[in-house]
């Protein structure tokens, strides 16, 4: 199976980094986080030559939807240091989303409903109700339902510290395998 890379940036003269850009500012041969761009560009750990694509390529995917998520021009993989304990196995990161998340994938399939992403947002906005609704464009009361809902299918409540302990990972793995977009 081929897989393509949009963009090769050499790190170092015996390195890569695999990206994904939505557009790339280069000054001086770096690249650089430029505001002014409104773009989004996501970079994958070093690798040397010769080494399997496949990682760097989803490193570089999940560095650029982090990139879009939050706003920054630049993100590259690592700067979030929760994903960094994660494993990079896809059959171990698809068990804990099955795992926790299974019930709350299968309500959002059939009902067409974003519980999954507004737990998500809300959680990434330090479960901050009225930012996260205003970033999801829903009604605050509209997020709260969704969240007693997801709270309900996952059996796990969410005011609880160790059930959040729980469905953090279990949400972070689900972004890794492009599952919360």
């Amino acid at each position: 199976m081929d897989v393509e890379i949009p963009a090769l940036v050499r790190d170092t003269a015996a390195r890569f980094r695999a990206g994904v850009p939505y557009a790339l500012k280069v000054v001086a041969g770096r690249l650089v986080d430029d505001p002014d761009l409104g773009v989004a560009a996501g970079m994958s750990r070093p690798f040397l030559p010769g080494a399997a694509l496949r990682v760097a390529q989803r490193e570089a995917l999940w560095a650029v939807s982090k990139a879009v998520e939050s706003g920054r021009p630049v993100v590259r993989y690592g700067d979030d240091s929760t994903g960094r304990w994660l494993p990079d196995d896809p059959a171990v990161l698809t068990a804990l989303v099955e795992h926790v998340l299974g019930e709350v994938l299968r309500y959002d399939e059939s009902h067409d409903s974003q519980l999954l992403v507004s737990a998500r947002t809300w959680m990434e906005r330090d479960r901050r109700t009225d930012t996260a609704a205003a970033a999801l464009h829903i009604h605050p009361n509209t997020l709260a339902y969704r969240l007693r809902r997801f709270g309900t299918l996952t059996q796990r409540d969410l005011t609880s510290t160790g059930a959040l302990a729980g469905v953090w990972p279990a949400i972070q793995a689900a972004g890794a395998l492009g599952l919360t977009d």
